[in-house]
């Protein structure tokens, strides 16, 4: 059986968050090391992959505002 990670790693956060230039893809706020949270595009909940490509850098408030809904386009 082969488990699939929920958390990203360190490197993918940085990764992430350098993609977003370091600004909540949510509301534009500046965004750090300690301040930004790692979201699954499509909630891992429901089947999203914990990867890069299915992430984006989201402050603590928008982060708990999606919750588990998808991204909006």
């Amino acid at each position: 059986m082969c488990i699939v990670p929920r958390h990203f790693t360190q490197v993918q956060k940085l990764l992430i968050l350098r993609r977003a230039n370091y600004k909540c893809q949510g509301c534009g706020t500046s965004l750090d090391a300690k301040n930004f949270e790692a979201d699954h595009k499509k909630a891992y909940s429901q089947g999203g992959a914990t990867e890069a490509w299915n992430a984006q850098a989201l402050c603590r408030n928008c982060n708990r505002r999606k919750s588990d809904k998808p991204q909006q386009p």
